[in-house]
């Protein structure tokens, strides 16, 4: 088996930090228990400047477009802020429970769970242009292969948007709730939180190329593909990360974590684990 991460620091955050992305120097977190998005100074490992009130219950963010863009979960709004002014500087109405954003081809994505469309913003206006109806209940956010992929908590499907047309293609994994998606230009991995299962789908053909087993009740949710090639998959109910070789769809190792694993976020040259348990955000190293 690979040898575990390093972990290279532990940064104390707000209440169940939940994801995070990198933005002009800096790793932005949003802590879904108290409202707030953090900086983190990667030089120093530590949060710096001031917490900025994004309003209930964020987690998924994004970069993109000079800008951080942050689901508000609990406002059933996407919050822009301007990393350089370290402050928000919009919040858009998007459909309700929105789940994940994405910034991709131009444009700010959000996946309305409990309304079943995926809004698009643009970015110039601050404002959905479009909302495209999938059905389902869209989650998690990919971008690969010119197209912009969303998981959904019920049902076995995940759709495939063409950003140019705003048309989807429903793509079938066989899988119960395929809700979190990770990404390289080739393959969609899919984390079916429920089954325990991640479902890695070719992006040329649509299909399902591979299935890999986690334990049961592990609860696979956000994952990256890490700066080893790996495939980083949290398991939220284990305090664990399974990492997953693309040659062999095995798992090559699970390592304890945060206790809380739940977004996983590449960003100068380490994975970011917040500990939705917790207060903290670990930065690891393979």
């Amino acid at each position: 088996s690979a040898e575990a991460p390093t972990v290279v620091a532990r940064v104390t955050l707000g209440a169940k930090p939940c994801a995070a992305v990198p933005s002009r120097g800096l790793v932005w977190v949003s802590n879904f228990g108290d409202g707030t998005v953090r900086a983190v100074d990667p030089t120093r490992n530590r949060a710096v400047g001031r917490p900025i009130g994004v309003g209930a219950r964020p987690c998924g963010m994004s970069a993109g477009g000079g800008a951080v863009w942050v689901n508000g979960f609990g406002t059933s709004t996407v919050v822009r802020i301007d990393p350089k002014r370290r402050k928000a500087t919009a919040r858009i109405p998007v459909g309700l429970g929105p789940f994940d954003v994405l910034y991709a081809a131009g444009a700010a994505w959000s996946s309305d769970n409990q309304s079943g469309w995926v809004s698009r913003i643009d970015p110039k206006r601050n404002r959905v242009v479009r909302r495209i109806r999938t059905g389902g209940t869209p989650a998690g956010f990919a971008y690969a292969a010119g197209a912009v992929w969303v998981g959904s908590t019920t049902g076995t499907k995940i759709f495939r948007i063409d950003p140019r047309t705003n048309r989807f293609t429903a793509v079938e994994t066989g899988e119960e709730g395929p809700t979190w998606l990770a990404s390289t230009a080739s393959d969609v991995w899919v984390s079916a939180t429920r089954a325990g299962v991640v479902i890695r789908i070719s992006t040329a053909t649509n299909k399902v190329v591979a299935r890999t087993e986690l334990a049961p009740g592990s609860s696979p949710v956000d994952g990256v593909v890490g700066p080893d090639g790996l495939v980083w998959v949290p398991l939220l109910s284990r305090g664990q990360i399974a990492r997953i070789d693309p040659a062999t769809n095995d798992v090559v190792d699970v390592f304890p974590t945060v206790k809380g694993p739940f977004v996983l976020t590449l960003g100068f040259g380490d994975v970011w684990a917040p500990d939705y348990a917790g207060r903290t955000i670990w930065r690891l190293r393979p």
